[in-house]
């Protein structure tokens, strides 16, 4: 059996990190080795994480989400690297289906999953795939390509060592997990979108107004970079084309509106939520 290195990047993340590793701790297969990342925490998250025998932890001073991952992988050991947030709680077969798809499959370099979120905001009783299927359509379109989703995804080794040091660290110019995908899809990596490989999270944050804004922002670098660097144009990638990425293409236009729109309204309760749980 392949070995599976699970990485936790964790900045501040203590009303979320003792979920997410109980839902570690439930899964069919266990990980080889879980490694928690402190990303210069100052409350309680790694205290919480060190009450896990199965928890390894990793410092990285530098601070920002890129380097915290970048210092995870490359401390992992398995044969695949997988990824989650600290406020993932994956499901119990989780492990289990990363580690079937990579052994059934010998050219996949890449894996990448659904998520349950919130239907209505901050109503956690009634979740839905929904958002991360908007997701998924909307990126796999833009960028022609599938790309993985940094809350729940999972890659092989040797195929993170071939980029890491290509990667970009600065989270203020790309989405990472974007990146770091766009740069195994340029080399002609295979990355496949598992609908069945599940994992849920009641936060919302993505329709808080600033946050839509700066990922906007993002997403426009990230595609600018790629395109400079010959990632988005390689012979090598594997291409969705047009029939496949129609639905992306629609969702851009027919939910981005409204969703901008959504989110201008709800920013006096968002910000008002988020300040009250920061506090």
């Amino acid at each position: 059996m392949l070995k599976l290195s699970l990485i936790i990047p964790v900045y501040n993340e203590e009303r979320h990190i003792r979920a997410c590793l109980d839902a570690v701790a439930l899964q069919t297969v266990m990980p080889t080795e879980v490694i928690v990342v402190d990303n210069n925490c100052t409350d309680h998250s790694i205290e919480i994480a060190r009450g896990y025998d199965f928890v390894t932890i990793v410092q990285e001073p530098r601070q920002g989400r890129g380097n915290a991952r970048t210092a995870g992988f490359n401390s992992a050991g398995g044969d695949i690297i997988g990824r989650i947030d600290a406020d993932s709680r994956i499901h119990s077969d989780w492990a289990a289906k990363v580690i079937q798809r990579f052994e059934s499959d010998s050219e996949l370099a890449g894996l990448t999953g659904m998520s349950y979120t919130p239907f209505i905001p901050f109503v956690v009783s009634v979740r839905t795939t929904l958002y991360s299927r908007a997701y998924y359509w909307f990126a796999h379109a833009a960028f022609d390509t599938i790309t993985m989703w940094g809350a729940n995804m999972a890659m092989r080794r040797s195929d993170w060592q071939k980029v890491a040091g290509k990667v970009i660290l600065d989270d203020s110019k790309v989405h990472e997990d974007q990146d770091v995908s766009l740069w195994i899809a340029g080399q002609g990596g295979k990355i496949v979108q598992d609908n069945s490989l599940l994992m849920t999270t009641d936060e919302q944050s993505y329709q808080y107004l600033p946050k839509l804004l700066h990922y906007a922002h993002l997403y426009e670098s990230t595609k600018s970079i790629h395109k400079k660097n010959g990632n988005l144009t390689s012979p090598k990638l594997r291409r969705q084309g047009f029939l496949r990425t129609l639905p992306g293409r629609l969702t851009a236009y027919l939910l981005g509106i409204p969703l901008f729109i959504i989110s201008f309204a709800l920013f006096p309760a968002y910000y008002f939520y988020l300040s009250k749980i920061n506090r």
